[in-house]
């Protein structure tokens, strides 16, 4: 475990692309924590929009990029000051306590990272088959970490996320940590995933997006992609499913659509009609 002041200062990474919708509420919940020794770093590929506008306002550092999202929390974790690091999608919100419990847990209790549960924030029919789904893999004592706090002395010496990596990068840096003997902690205040109304159209064209970087994925980690992608979690529940059999028809169908749109992704990627 590293060595740290009483009041370390947390450096919280947003890489973003077009994120006006989303990047106010993000931001202000950063101001909003419990836990005040913070700085926020905006990594932005160029925004087209008025993301960069919206976190200058809310008084975050701005960074540039030309490169894909594992670069740009690369690039803010090299340019940040604090002791601590939490990486923080655009369309994510932050409960009030969350930094303050994942220092606490690293300082007080030695954990070298902290995975911290995610709640999805989604309306619409789609959104609940969603929520079925990924019910499906809780109290799962197999299922791996995926912690986005992390000490900032280790991560570095891990080299951080894989570049190369689209899809799976958090998987892969997390597998890297326990392989070097970091001891990784679980918090129990939450982040939530601002979905808004989800979409068909949304769900597909994000594993269109994943699916044009699973084979480097696979590649490195056949185990890992096989585990987070494979559809037999959902095929042996589904007796389970059957006690919903509106929301099994419409989880079928979505899952249907997204191997699909994962293929269609692997596709490109290996005809080179597709770079990332």
């Amino acid at each position: 475990m590293e060595e740290r002041s009483p009041d370390p200062l947390v450096s919280v990474i947003v890489p973003t692309y077009n994120s006006q919708k989303t990047i106010q509420q993000c931001l202000q919940s950063i101001e909003l924590q419990n836990y005040r020794n913070t700085e926020t770093i905006v990594v932005d590929r160029h925004s087209t929009d008025e993301t960069v506008q919206t976190a200058s306002w809310l008084n975050a550092k701005i960074l540039l990029t030309t490169r894909e999202r594992s670069t740009a929390k690369n690039i803010g974790a090299q340019r940040a000051s604090g002791d601590f690091l939490l990486f923080l999608d655009s369309d994510m919100e932050l409960d009030p306590g969350t930094l303050e419990e994942c220092v606490e847990l690293c300082i007080k209790r030695g954990f070298d990272a902290v995975t911290i549960p995610l709640n999805a924030h989604a309306t619409g029919f789609l959104a609940t088959c969603r929520k079925i789904d990924r019910g499906l893999y809780d109290n799962d004592p197999n299922l791996f970490q995926m912690p986005r706090f992390f000490g900032r002395r280790a991560f570095l010496s891990v080299h951080g996320f894989d570049e190369e990596l689209v899809c799976g990068e958090d998987f892969d840096l997390a597998r890297r940590y326990e392989k070097q003997g970091y001891r990784i902690g679980v918090a129990v205040s939450p982040v939530r995933h601002l979905e808004g109304q989800l979409s068909l159209r949304k769900i597909v064209m994000k594993d269109y997006y994943y699916g044009k970087s699973l084979i480097p994925f696979f590649c490195k980690e056949p185990k890992l992609a096989l585990r987070g992608y494979c559809p037999t979690r959902f095929v042996w529940n589904i007796r389970r499913l059957l006690r919903q059999p509106t929301y099994l028809m419409g989880l079928s169908a979505v899952k249907l659509f997204e191997y699909a749109a994962y293929l269609a992704g692997i596709l490109a990627y290996a005809l080179g009609g597709a770079r990332l």
